[in-house]
């Protein structure tokens, strides 16, 4: 039987911020900016990302920073939502300088809940606490009781992950405490879920209380929502004590007369599921488990949606195996038998196989002191007469569990001297491909530097002889159509000349060495807006830092290839490129308004494989989304890393 757990509380920064004031510059094209890029962040992501940059961009320039705290905060939470973690704690981290600047303490609180809520997303519990605690100390300063009240509810969804009834109870009802009496919807879902959460801890009448808390609520109120969830608990209730007729209409009123989320009606159809298979009403045990995996291959949003929706795939798949088991289809049985192990893996993650390790091991624990334990009994009752012969045993137990030790021992020592010897081997294998990709990257440079030199010094000087030349003539009394001929000739040759520069600066820009890799990129992009039909921007924030030539060369190289492929395939009428050096890290973002590209595809092309080739020479990490609307290059380098010249 399944017991439904309350759902992880996500907190919404919107809710807390205050309005713009309106005294300020550009005050008003922000806020319809923020709302515009709001509307877009479900359907349109990237879209609202670009938005909240552009809002970023104006607020920085006017010095207005809530606008720049709320462009950073949204940004952290539209990434959080597609599952960009990493992205998401860069943004909120780097919006609570704002919000300190400009005294919203709300704003720095709220940050702390976010980011504890990205950690317990990305299963960091201790984190995911710790920063809780930093915001609810805010939150007590100020005597803010929904804020107090939200954050306790994420407290008790921790306890709930890490199985921790006492203080999962503890905490919804401190949540309780705090909610506005108003909140009649909140505070009645919070009793049921404290009614939940007995039940797990096998106290059905206590739990019996607080869902009738619950259904009161509910008899008052016309939100759906909670007449869905108040029915549940009550299925789940006489579902825990056997009644399953009755835990059966429950439920199946709660589907007909409540708003579920997608989420919630899946796991409704999979407990349905389950006690008409205990009923062994064979039929409706299908039909139910088959609405169960029509609703999980639905579940296409979130990443963390996706994985509750594998999860449910798994225990659908094994639910029809034993429906057909049950009903003498041994081969059906045994195909959908298959399919949930083939999710298995993707649904028991490593946490979850080391807590099934240690229940396994407390298990063959107690079964083995239980075991010693009737032994020893035994012993003290067999007879005088007996005891030479189990003194025997007990020596012959005693050498073949000496010998098991010795050859575990043997085994793991063994066992262990390979793994070094393994790893040996692919620490040598990485660094000899570091090596061979260094001199790759050195050999193609110098290459360039020698072809760069040849069309400079060589083909370029050959052209300025012949253009000297040809101008001797110009004095020549030549006839008019001579003349014009040859002043044609000679622009033609300044135009070649003009050409071979360009592709000599290109092949070696001097700049590097000179200017850093900053001016360098920004002259780059200028030559690309004069030359190409590209409008293509340039941004960078922070103080750059002096980075190795070699390493500076490689980003030069790395941008050069992206804004390459922009201008060949990607029919974008924009594009822009963005270093934001931020601490010990320095974030390069190319994106463009072009038609995308398969991803898959791309892999295979020499473009994409020597952009990836100097990513890993900077033992980065590099970051594409593509749609039909725009391609996005985010790519992450550690400067800590980066080796000397």
């Amino acid at each position: 039987m399944k017991i439904t757990s309350p759902l992880l509380f996500l907190s919404l920064l919107s809710a807390l911020i205050p309005t713009i004031s309106m005294g300020q510059k550009d005050s008003v094209r922000i806020k319809d900016l923020l709302d515009k890029a709001y509307g877009f962040e479900v359907s349109k992501p990237k879209k609202a990302l670009q938005i909240y940059q552009e809002v970023l961009k104006l607020s920085l320039t006017d010095k207005y920073d809530i606008g720049a705290f709320k462009a950073l905060q949204y940004s952290g939470l539209v990434h959080n939502d597609i599952g960009n973690f990493d992205s998401a704690m860069y943004y909120y981290r780097k919006s609570v300088p704002y919000a300190k600047r400009s005294g919203y303490r709300r704003g720095e609180a709220q940050t702390f809940i976010n980011i504890g809520n990205t950690y317990q997303f990305k299963g960091d519990y201790e984190l995911a606490v710790s920063n809780y605690l930093s915001g609810l100390k805010i939150f007590e300063v100020l005597k803010d009781s929904a804020a107090l009240s939200q954050s306790y509810q994420n407290f008790s969804a921790i306890y709930s992950t890490i199985k921790n009834p006492a203080l999962e109870v503890f905490y919804l009802k401190k949540a309780i405490q705090y909610s506005s009496p108003a909140q009649t919807a909140q505070i009645a879902e919070l009793y049921g879920d404290v009614g939940l959460t007995l039940l797990r801890q096998n106290k059905p009448d206590e739990a019996l209380i607080n869902f009738n808390k619950t259904a009161k609520s509910a008899e008052k109120s016309t939100d759906k929502h909670l007449q869905f969830i108040t029915k549940r608990n009550l299925g789940d209730y006489y579902s825990y004590i056997k009644q399953f007729n009755k835990a059966i209409d429950y439920y199946e009123t709660a589907n007909r007369l409540g708003e579920p989320t997608i989420i919630e009606k899946n796991d409704l159809m999979y407990i349905l599921s389950g006690l008409y298979l205990e009923m062994k009403n064979y039929p409706k045990a299908l039909d139910y488990t088959q609405q169960t995996i029509t609703l999980a291959r639905q579940i296409k949003a979130r990443e963390i949606r996706q994985i509750k929706a594998r999860e449910i795939l798994f225990k659908a798949y094994k639910r029809l195996a034993e429906i057909y088991d049950s009903t003498n289809q041994p081969a059906k049985a045994f195909k959908f038998l298959a399919l949930s192990d083939n999710l298995k893996d993707s649904v028991m993650d490593e946490n979850y196989l080391k807590q099934i390790s240690l229940i396994q091991t407390q298990y063959e624990t107690e079964k083995k002191d239980k075991s010693i334990a009737e032994q020893q009994s035994q012993i003290k009752k067999t007879e005088v007469a007996l005891l030479k012969k189990e003194n025997q045993t007990t020596i012959s137990l005693v050498v073949i569990l000496l010998l098991v030790m010795l050859s575990s021992g043997i085994w793991l020592f063994f066992r262990q001297r390979q793994r070094r010897k393994n790893k040996e081997i692919l620490t040598l294998k990485q660094q000899q491909e570091i090596a061979q990709l260094e001199a790759l990257i050195d050999g193609e440079e110098k290459e360039r530097r020698r072809i760069a030199q040849e069309l400079h010094d060589g083909i370029n000087g050959d052209l300025a002889a012949i253009k000297y030349r040809l101008s001797s003539l110009e004095d020549a009394g030549l006839v008019m159509d001579d003349q014009e001929n040859l002043k044609k000739a000679i622009e033609m040759i300044d135009s070649s000349c003009a050409q071979i520069r360009s592709i000599s600066h290109n092949l070696m820009p001097s700049s590097i060495v000179d200017f850093g890799l900053v001016e360098t990129v920004r002259e780059y992009c200028a030559r690309i807006n004069q030359s190409q039909d590209l409008s293509l921007d340039f941004q960078y924030f922070g103080n750059p830092a002096v980075l190795p030539k070699k390493a500076e060369t490689v980003i030069y190289r790395i941008i050069q290839e992206l804004i390459n492929n922009i201008t060949k395939h990607a029919n974008a009428s924009s594009a822009m490129v963005q270093l934001n050096f931020h601490e010990n890290e320095l974030f390069i973002t190319v994106e463009d308004n072009g038609k995308g590209f398969d991803a898959s595809i791309a892999q295979k092309g020499m473009g994409l494989k020597n952009i990836r080739s100097r990513v890993e020479f900077l033992d980065a990490h590099l970051d594409i989304t593509s749609t039909e609307s725009g391609t996005f290059f985010n790519i992450t380098i550690d400067l800590k890393t980066l080796k000397d010249d």
